[in-house]
């Protein structure tokens, strides 16, 4: 008896739950092409590896500290089939900071002026992803998905900078302004009744050493001054990492 009871007073709960919901723009994901804008938050890293200079001589660099940036991308939305889309979202990313530290021993700390450490680099990057999402069945308003590809980014700030000390900065570590990543990320589309909206978490990884050995600037080789020289020569790899969390509105 208690059973039944029980039964009854969940028994609209039950059916509640089975009962589809109103689906909002139910015919969006059968446009073959379709457009948008992203906005989200960055997070800008460095892999790090050590050159036989630095591990003679005691030097560790580690990334001490990041600072988010913000991006802004245009979306245009490629229909391959009911479960994959090709997707290109050329923008612009900036506003992130690494900051890179080196320890040193006490034998050593001569090499590196306290006053110099860490360094500071910054990059602003035109962004052209080209991208693979993959859809699972749409349930209800939502429909989650994984997504990864390529992207080719240019740091502009980097294009700007030469080595040297100045009143503002000290440009002790330059990278190149090329780079390349590969992406990964997962995230959830929601159906709202006129528009989608969707969240990614991404993570990028660039596959090109970036670190900046010379630079040649009409026709000549431009190499650090010799007390600079060791903030680069202490680092024998430099990659770039990246983490964004983007909102997309299709």
């Amino acid at each position: 008896m208690k059973r039944f009871i029980l039964l009854l007073a969940f028994y609209p709960l039950l059916l509640n739950a089975q009962k589809e919901k109103v689906r909002f723009d139910p015919n969006h994901d059968d446009k073959w092409l379709h457009f948008g804008f992203s906005l989200g938050v960055n997070t800008m890293d460095f892999n790090i590896r050590s050159s036989r200079m630095a591990v003679d001589s005691g030097i560790y660099t580690e990334v001490s500290l990041l600072r988010p940036g913000f991006h802004v991308h245009a979306l245009s939305n490629l229909r391959l089939n009911d479960f994959m889309d090709l997707r290109f979202t050329p923008g612009i990313a900036f506003g992130g900071v690494r900051e890179i530290n080196y320890m040193l021993t006490d034998a050593q700390s001569a090499l590196i002026d306290p006053e110099d450490n860490p360094v500071r680099v910054e990059s602003n990057f035109l962004e052209f992803p080209f991208l693979l999402k993959y859809k699972s069945l749409r349930l209800n308003n939502f429909r989650p998905f994984v997504i990864g590809g390529m992207n080719t980014r240019i740091d502009l700030a980097a294009t700007k900078k030469t080595w040297g000390r100045s009143r503002k900065e000290n440009n002790l570590v330059l990278v190149r302004p090329l780079d390349f990543y590969y992406e990964i990320g997962v995230g959830m589309d929601f159906y709202l009744q006129y528009f989608k909206f969707a969240v990614e978490f991404k993570y990028s990884v660039g596959i090109r050493d970036v670190l900046r050995t010379s630079i040649n600037k009409h026709g000549e080789v431009i190499i650090p001054d010799p007390e600079d020289a060791v903030f680069t020569d202490a680092i024998d790899h430099l990659y770039s990492r990246m983490f964004m969390i983007t909102l997309h509105f299709e």
